[in-house]
């Protein structure tokens, strides 16, 4: 350790100058707290909406249940397509001036809507992000993918 003098004559100890690279601990600690707030918000802040309280059963109107079939390519045959009809249900509800149309495939080719599932009838549902769920007679539930929204008339 070298000893330098001061304009007093007394001794003083030879210190490194500050720089940025050995910050007092207390600027370092500041700076972690800091990233560590950073890091809540970013992780956590999406993930709040999951917290939230689900929202419950309400009654929707049906505006059509049918039952449809696309076209599906099963092989080809000389350049020529063969296709095979695969069934699909389409519901489409009213629900606080909005209709939403959702179609779900059936498990089975003996499947079918419930028959009280017509247009006018008022049945207890859910209407999530992405999905539609709504109760059986039967006291199941139905989840249907989201297709599409509009803007549902006065009437």
């Amino acid at each position: 350790m070298r000893f330098e003098v001061s304009t007093t004559g007394a001794p003083v100890a030879n210190r490194r100058p500050f720089s940025y690279e050995q910050s007092p601990w207390y600027t370092v600690l500041r700076r972690m707290r800091c990233w560590v707030l950073v890091a809540l918000l970013l992780f956590l802040g999406p993930g709040a909406d999951s917290f939230a309280v689900e929202g419950g059963y309400f009654p929707l109107t049906i505006v059509r249940a049918e039952t449809k079939t696309r076209d599906r390519v099963v092989y080809w045959v000389v350049n020529t397509p063969t296709y095979h009809e695969d069934p699909y249900f389409e519901v489409a509800v009213r629900t606080a001036g909005t209709v939403v149309v959702g179609e779900r495939e059936p498990r089975s080719a003996h499947e079918k809507l419930p028959e009280g599932w017509k247009p006018g009838a008022i049945v207890q549902g859910r209407v999530d992000k992405h999905h539609l769920f709504l109760w059986r007679p039967n006291g199941t539930e139905v989840r249907f993918i989201i297709t599409g929204r509009a803007k549902a008339s006065s009437e």
